[in-house]
């Protein structure tokens, strides 16, 4: 377990035998954290605040300098952390001065010499201190913050082998389950994959065999609750059930009248295009959403109950084409209104996953997996930054979520429409909230509607079945998915007479 704070400490590691755990050991400390480094020095060089600040500060590290050799601030930075006997992380307090105040004072001078001053509490979101990679053009200072948010990603990793190459060795093991919040950390959780290759567990263990890697989908705080239900039934007798291949679904899905009253709004306009409650019908709407999907529109999609965590996995998302190199700004500035060092992330079936990304072996258990939560990057194959440059990140890494057809019918349903439409079976997947959490009820869609003026069509399934599509209406209304839908009904027309 790595986390930010944790309960009695940051770092704990486990062994579970047998239906049992066993604690190898704990630091018992809270500032002697990867979670906290990340957080202080994401939240001080960014411009946001915690929680807030460390998967933007991750995305930023994609345009700067990973390379260990020639980064400019690596070297000095890695002395912030002391890597220690028993896989032990230390703050170095010469350095790092969280510990006794990590908001006004949390660099000493030592630290100041290689980061600048820090961002204070007050600076946090004004938008003349926050990182921008659109910047990079006419702020020169741009490049040389995101090579510090690349150097404080590369000694992130490098505290997280150094924990998990003690434990392995330790224990002689080579599966390994990563909690905590340091664990939503995609990017750090491919390179243990990748350092924890066959050539290492040659020389370390003497053996053929490679890191096998599970991350929860909530491996974070919220998950704890998750955990413990687990536990509790499992200690209670109950028997073990099938292995999990989806995130849990939290809540009900919206009724008709649920629906029915969020779009009761003179601002809105609806219509209620299908019911998915049959095969025949269920591919009818992935048609069309791929349809508009494929002519650069973008769709919101509330299906089911939601997701827990913080990763909308197609109950409650935003998709749009991956094809179009275009789609990632435009999503970040109309839709989102965020930084465009946002990532959009690649939402696939297995063989389109296959096809464009190398799926490492380590996570390749329960016919891979672990890539099904968007824990995990992978880098891309050469054909695929021309073919879906939209979720190709900077580094050339993607944060895959695999859809299966047995977890998801309508969103598989849709990304094999899409392989019809544009070619291949992947698309754009970003959660679906706009200054706000991700909306969870029909009412918080319809309202997370409004804000957003690059949204075109929100997509609400009820539990029965039955589709509605919501638009801007009156003088918002651009008129853009009523021609599409016009378009689609006329060309399956036409396909169904010929």
């Amino acid at each position: 377990m790595l986390d930010g704070t944790g309960d009695q400490g940051s770092i704990s590691l486990y062994v579970a035998e047998n239906g049992a755990m066993r604690r190898l050991s704990c630091n018992d400390s809270v500032f002697d954290s990867l979670g906290a480094f990340y957080s202080v020095i994401s939240s001080t060089q960014g411009g946001w605040t915690w929680l807030s600040s460390e998967g933007r500060y991750m995305g930023a590290a994609a345009w700067g300098d990973m390379n260990r050799a020639t980064n400019p601030y690596y070297a000095r930075l890695k002395k912030v952390l002391d890597f220690g006997s028993g896989g032990a992380v230390n703050l170095n307090r010469a350095m790092g001065n969280w510990q006794c105040d990590p908001f006004d004072h949390p660099y000493q001078a030592a630290l100041i010499d290689i980061l600048g001053e820090p961002l204070k509490p007050d600076q946090l979101w004004n938008p003349d201190a926050v990182l921008r990679v659109e910047d990079i053009n006419h702020r020169p200072d741009t490049q040389d913050r995101l090579d510090k948010a690349a150097a404080t990603q590369l000694v992130f990793e490098d505290a997280m082998i150094h924990v998990v190459d003690h434990l392995l060795r330790a224990v002689g093991a080579n599966r390994l389950v990563l909690t905590g919040g340091v664990a939503l950390n995609a990017i750090g959780n491919m390179r243990l994959l990748e350092h924890f290759n066959e050539a290492w567990f040659a020389n370390a263990q003497q053996r053929k065999a490679c890191l096998h890697l599970w991350v929860p989908p909530t491996p974070g705080d919220a998950g704890v609750t998750i955990g413990a239900a687990w536990l509790f039934a499992h200690l209670a007798g109950a028997p073990r059930g099938a292995p999990m291949t989806h995130a849990f679904y939290c809540g009900d899905p919206p009724s008709r009248d649920e629906i029915a009253n969020a779009l009761e709004a003179p601002d809105i306009a609806s219509q209620c295009i299908g019911d998915i409650s049959t095969p025949e019908g269920r591919d009818v709407i992935a048609d069309l959403m791929a349809f508009i999907v494929a002519r650069d529109g973008v769709i919101a999609l509330v299906q089911g109950a939601a997701e827990t965590g913080p990763r909308a996995l197609g109950h409650r998302s935003i998709l749009a084409n991956p094809c179009d190199p275009n789609t990632r700004e435009r999503l970040n500035e109309r839709v989102k209104y965020r930084e465009a060092i946002r990532p959009l992330a690649p939402m696939a079936t297995l063989e389109a996953a296959h096809e464009c990304f190398d799926l490492l072996e380590g996570a390749s258990d329960g016919n891979y997996n672990a890539y099904n939560y968007m824990v995990l990057t992978a880098q891309s194959k050469p054909q695929a930054l021309p073919k879906i440059p939209a979720v190709i990140h900077a580094d050339g890494t993607g944060r895959v979520q695999i859809v299966r057809a047995e977890d998801d019918p309508l969103t598989y349903a849709y990304l094999k429409a899409l392989g019809r439409h544009i070619g291949v079976e992947i698309s754009v997947n970003t959660s679906f909230n706009v200054a706000g959490p991700i909306a969870q009820t029909p009412q918080h869609a319809i309202d997370t509607l409004r804000r957003s003026k690059g949204l075109d069509v929100v997509l609400l399934v009820a539990s029965d079945g039955a589709v509605y599509a919501a638009w801007h209406g009156g003088e918002r209304d651009s008129g853009r998915f009523t021609t599409w839908l016009a378009e689609w009904t006329c060309a399956r027309g036409v396909e169904a007479a010929s």
